[in-house]
């Protein structure tokens, strides 16, 4: 470690992202495919810290261990791709994000089911179906609202009548089903927003095409269709009457992640993250993919009873994704907003003030890739934008990864200490803070 950990910061930092890019000689074509691979940050309240790496688990993982093959994926051969879209079989790689509920931990990919993960030392356990209420997906975008003690999220269903399934997932009792929405195309569909009221769609034109998925075609890419003309839909969802969504359409963009929502009067805000065409998602295949536009903070203002939309405007006119916002802000005027920077080759970390909309920014320079900043509240703060940062950062010229750790207010004075991996990681996506160490089993 270099530097000092801050006083009081003691926490379990997990993050999970693509972790094997090739099965035994394979290479696979996309790093959605891919295996996870989980990381974790333990912090003492002594100032020590540990790290971890472990490749997730999961049965079909397991089972491809076994065979001493690939089973699933483009590494597979065609007629066994096929065959597992017949039966139904699929592998959760939990390679996107990590959800905690009800006291336990779980990795996440939206084409299939969660699976559980011991923090402790981060082992893989078994896939579930919380209570046999899901369906054969799960979003890796649960939304938690503090003040009602719920998390929602959503499965997405493909087919000849598209469709998505919400979940409401309370702290105490068990999951549920809210209800279904029909969606106007098989869409790719990343992330939400949700409010005390509502929960927000941003559908893109990104359209993927069933007979082909029929067909199992090695390169996931080819699935999906960018189609501009037709627009984008926002379909905005009452929590208490699901089944009576409000549409509004908009100019075609390209959507991963949606920063938050909240009630302003009689409007709806939506501030979110877009890209000016689906090109990232071919860039994410590995090396060798398309150059990418920048993608931009964007501010909807729209009419959720008669769905018209009122402003589209930028928010903020620099590359950026991933953003992250206090636990307690979820669905409210948060103000605060930190974000990963992305743009010529150069990445980093912002909090970017949503009230002033000045900007506080630490920019790793070229060789180095930062991934998206955690938040780790301070025990006692006045404020619930006050703690720290944590990202997990890749020094390409060391050839070593690292957590960095910052104070939230300034990530522009660099990392407060840095823990190092003594590996380069690949890529990670998303990860969650848990109060204090997780104990060894």
């Amino acid at each position: 470690m270099e530097g000092t950990l801050p006083p009081g910061l003691c926490a379990t930092v997990l993050r999970t992202g693509p972790g094997l890019m090739e099965r035994f000689g394979r290479r696979l074509l996309h790093s959605f495919e891919a295996d996870g691979a989980l990381s974790g940050l333990r912090l003492h309240a002594d100032g020590r810290a540990e790290v971890a790496v472990r490749v997730v688990e999961s049965p079909g993982y397991l089972a491809e261990q076994a065979a001493g093959r690939p089973l699933f994926g483009s590494a597979a051969p065609w007629w066994r791709r096929v065959l597992n879209g017949l039966r139904g079989r699929d592998k959760a790689t939990g390679n996107t994000s990590i959800m905690t509920w009800q006291g336990r931990t779980y990795a996440l990919m939206e084409a299939s089911r969660p699976l559980e993960i011991d923090p402790a030392d981060l082992s893989t356990g078994a896939t579930t179906d919380l209570g046999g209420v899901l369906g054969g997906t799960f979003s890796a975008h649960p939304h938690r609202l503090a003040r009602q003690g719920v998390s929602i999220n959503f499965g997405m269903h493909y087919g000849p009548r598209p469709h998505l399934r919400l979940y409401a997932l309370p702290d105490h009792g068990r999951a549920r089903v809210l209800g279904e929405v029909d969606l106007p195309w098989n869409a790719m569909v990343h992330d939400f927003a949700v409010t005390e009221r509502y929960a927000v769609f941003v559908i893109c034109p990104l359209q993927m095409s069933v007979p082909r998925a029929m067909l199992a075609p090695r390169d996931l890419g080819s699935l999906f269709r960018w189609k501009p003309a037709a627009g984008t839909e926002i379909i905005v969802v009452p929590l208490d009457d699901v089944e009576h969504p409000v549409r509004a359409s908009a100019d075609a963009r390209f959507v991963f992640h949606l920063a938050n929502a909240h009630h302003h009067g009689d409007d709806l805000v939506v501030d979110l993250v877009q890209y000016p065409s689906a090109d990232v998602v071919t860039a994410l295949a590995g090396e060798g993919g398309p150059v990418v536009d920048p993608s931009r903070l964007q501010r909807l203002v729209l009419d959720p009873v008669r769905g018209r939309v009122h402003a589209d405007e930028p928010r903020w006119d620099r590359g950026c994704d991933f953003p992250v916002l206090p636990a307690e802000r979820v669905g409210h005027d948060g103000g605060t907003l930190w974000l990963m920077i992305s743009e010529d080759g150069v990445t980093g970390i912002a909090r970017h003030d949503g009230r002033t909309g000045t900007v506080d920014a630490w920019e790793t320079g070229p060789g180095f890739s930062a991934s998206e900043p955690l938040f780790v509240p301070a025990p006692g703060a006045s404020r619930d934008d006050e703690g720290w940062l944590v990202s997990l950062v890749l020094d390409g010229w060391r050839g070593e990864s690292f957590f960095g750790i910052f104070d939230a207010d300034r990530p522009s004075a660099g990392p407060l200490a840095r823990v190092w991996m003594g590996q380069a990681l690949p890529i990670t996506f998303h990860g969650t803070v848990l109060p204090g160490p997780a104990a060894a089993s």
